[in-house]
């Protein structure tokens, strides 16, 4: 039976990640119980290891677990675990359901939870009889959870029922429910908890025995047993046979009850070695503060490139640093193992952390009035022919000055490199003050990036599985294409980072099972967040200004682009003001998923799906005042692509078409549904797309394929326009139900 070594706060995020983006995932409280039921029944086995995560409640479990090499595995107590998180549920606003206990418990503990979270909300709360449900009561329970939208549901009925009813119910429940035993009864008063020096020491189970003799008589005086000695054998690597096993069954349960308690380590030599978590200090304003400290707390480390180059953080580890302004570039080298054991690399709490790239310069010589200049200085290399792939970064009084490429072309706010031979060149800067700007130049591209120095973005081979929080990260000389924050290729989260003011993309994402969530990458060069990832969340993040270089707009720049990604999904995304489109999937995407989010003033498209980007499904969005550009200006732009769905969103005021289905030549359009949008004032300028709804189509099948249904007749719309290329042909209406085609569909 498989047991994860986490701990609560570890625990609580994932509930958390999962519950915020409405998946069907449970988990499995389990002590010596639950383990010893999965040995003897091989199908409810099946149940505890198909569960998403499988806590240790027990501490003969966390004995087992630090026997086994594990030696940082934490207790991970049900009832404490549920008050964690509904402390979390109230934090995030999520609705949690209440499903077991009798109806007075359930009362109790609803009291209980109102005076102890105010703020949170319970959705749903049901004591079930004490029987098998019938059909009809079963799919009842159903339907009230999905109506409810309860986010994530306790569940305490009892082990090993509670467990079969949430296996048997994780494909039609979309909430991430938690088997947590008698918690409601503990937590409502109905049953004493033991007092916390006998859950540390493993003596709970004898005072929960005391408590409730004619009950649990049998669980701890035959499952304990037995679980000794199977735990023994593990280590030793023996097969216990069944005669055996049973032949010494009385002496083992004597043994334990003169005892009073289980044996907490096992000293077998063939027990692996592990280590524990540590953690790491750097600090600029810590007088002793040195790069040849052991970097502890109290002899921290100076820089954090050091302490990641000494590779000293193993998966698990945390580096905190204290608060500055760090001119570095992270390469770490060891990377975690998986979500419970990620190196962490965080400000330490309240403290404010930014890593630059640029350095400080000073003051330049005055050419005239506005015109100043940095004499000898040796550009960075780039790539390509086109001036748009400059590295160079020149920062004026804490703002980044944009390039031109002609000297006649020097107005306030810009830079011009002038060569002056074959390595130096000089840098013109208009500034349009006559005071003397304070200088910094940009020297360092990627900030953070997994691996070496020539470790690329995309390198499945370098190491992954971070955690990165509370940092910010600016002035990157980041070339066109690469991101000031690379995620390394499995696993890494980022938790409320700034990526602001880079000269190329502000964070790259290749891989799977990436996570971002409140984080932002604004005013970036070239665009936000650009991705090509499999299984990832972005959830709460800001992708805004950025494309403030001037890249070509239809070419990757703006909010991100993202490639060849599947089962992404984009919650409580915020877009806006980029020049560029807001959000663009531009190849071969599948499974993406834009809900609860909002795109405001991009240029040429709110969001862009284009070329094979399939089953994207978009819902409950406000785009609006996207600005056009030549022949686009749409709040959303489908172009050769299929299986777009649009639904609930309030699409408005976009100088283009609200919603504009192209036709393409490079891949087949069609086949999308839009159902119940709120359409008002789109096609504010003249251009190709006028519409509030226009589709374009090569023929009358591919016209037809897309399904617009649920608009409010009331509704004021400006008009529809349906196009089909060959023969020429426009249809208008008021209300598109009227036109059989799409009816048939």
């Amino acid at each position: 039976m498989k047991v994860h070594s986490g701990t609560y706060e570890t625990s609580t995020d994932l509930i958390r990640t999962w519950a915020l983006a409405s998946e069907s995932r449970y988990v499995c409280v389990a002590n010596v119980h639950m383990t010893m039921e999965a040995v003897d029944a091989a199908d409810f086995k099946t149940v505890v290891n198909s569960a998403d995560l499988v806590t240790s409640d027990g501490m003969p479990l966390v004995w087992m677990l630090k026997a086994l090499g594990l030696k940082s595995s934490e207790r991970v107590y049900g009832p404490e675990l549920v008050l964690r998180v509904c402390e979390m549920a109230e934090r995030e606003g999520l609705g949690i359901g209440l499903y077991g206990g009798t109806p007075s418990s359930l009362d109790s503990f609803t009291s209980f939870l109102a005076k102890k979270y105010p703020g949170l909300n319970v959705t749903f709360s049901w004591a079930p009889p004490f029987r098998p449900l019938t059909e009809s009561e079963d799919q009842k329970v159903v339907d009230d959870l999905r109506n409810s939208q309860t986010k994530i549901l306790f569940v305490g009925i009892g082990c090993p029922k509670q467990e079969r009813w949430m296996h048997a119910h994780r494909d039609s429940i979309k909430a991430v429910q938690l088997g947590v035993g008698a918690a409601f009864d503990f937590h409502s008063g109905a049953i004493r908890q033991a007092p916390a020096w006998m859950g540390k020491s493993g003596l709970e189970w004898l005072f929960r025995l005391m408590m409730e003799p004619k009950r649990l008589w049998k669980r701890y005086v035959i499952y304990n047993p037995r679980f000794i000695v199977g735990a023994g054998f593990q280590l030793l690597g023996l097969r216990l046979k069944r005669i055996a096993f049973f032949s010494i069954l009385p002496l083992l349960a004597g043994l334990v009850l003169l005892s009073g308690t289980v044996i907490p380590e096992l000293p077998f030599q063939s027990a692996p070695e592990a280590r524990s978590f540590r953690s790491y200090w750097v600090s600029q304003t810590n007088p002793i503060a040195s790069d040849s400290n052991p970097g502890t707390k109290e002899f921290p480390f100076r820089t954090i490139s050091e302490a990641l180059s000494r590779e000293m953080l193993q998966p698990g580890d945390t580096l905190l640093i204290e608060s500055g302004v760090y001119a570095e570039e992270l390469r770490p080298t060891t990377g975690g193992i998986g979500a419970t054991s990620r190196v962490v690399i965080r400000a330490a709490p309240g403290h404010q952390v930014t890593i630059t790239g640029a350095d400080q310069y000073g003051k330049p010589t005055k050419l005239n009035n506005t015109l100043w200049a940095i004499k000898n200085y040796t550009p960075l290399d780039h790539y390509g022919d086109d001036t748009l792939y400059q590295r160079d970064l020149i920062v004026a009084d804490g703002i980044p000055l944009k390039p031109v490429f002609q000297r006649s072309e020097l107005s306030p706010g810009t830079f011009y490199l002038e060569q002056s031979g074959f390595s130096k060149a000089n840098i013109l800067i208009n500034t349009g003050s006559v005071e003397a700007p304070i200088i910094q130049i940009g020297k360092r591209g990627s900030l953070f990036k997994p691996g070496s120095e020539w470790t690329g973005c995309d390198d499945p081979l370098a190491p992954g599985w971070f955690h990165l929080k509370n940092l910010t990260f600016t002035y990157a000389a980041n070339q066109a294409q690469s991101g000031a924050v690379c995620t390394g290729p499995e696993g890494t989260l980022l938790d409320s980072v700034r990526v602001v003011w880079t000269n190329g993309v502000g964070i790259e994402v290749i891989g799977n099972n990436h996570e971002i969530r409140n984080s932002m990458a604004n005013h970036n060069g070239q665009s936000g967040i650009n991705g090509s990832c499999t299984d990832c969340l972005l959830i709460g993040n800001e992708t805004s200004f950025n494309n403030w270089v001037g890249h070509d707009p239809f070419w990757e720049a703006g909010g991100g682009k993202w490639i060849a990604s599947k089962r992404v999904n984009f919650l409580y995304h915020r877009s806006e003001g980029n020049e560029g489109p807001g959000l663009w999937f531009d190849g071969d995407n599948e499974d993406l998923n834009v809900s609860y989010s909002s795109f405001d003033g991009n240029l040429a498209a709110g969001i862009f799906v284009e070329l094979r980007s399939e089953a994207v499904d978009i819902k409950r969005v406000t785009i609006s005042n996207t600005r056009r550009l030549g022949w686009a200006g749409s709040g959303i732009l489908i172009q050769a692509t299929t299986g777009v769905s649009v639904t609930n969103s309030r699409i408005v005021q976009n100088d283009g078409a609200g919603i504009w289905v192209r036709d393409d030549d490079r891949a087949e359009s069609g086949f999308n549904r839009f159902l119940s949008n709120q359409f008002s004032s789109n096609g504010q300028i003249p251009g190709p797309d006028v519409a509030d709804i226009q589709i374009d189509a090569k023929d009358i099948t591919h016209l037809c394929s897309t399904q617009v249904v649920g608009l409010d007749p009331d509704m004021e719309m400006t008009s529809f326009l349906y196009e089909v290329a060959e023969p020429y042909e426009v249809l208008r209406g008021s209300d598109v139900s009227h036109h059989t085609c799409l009816v048939k569909y």
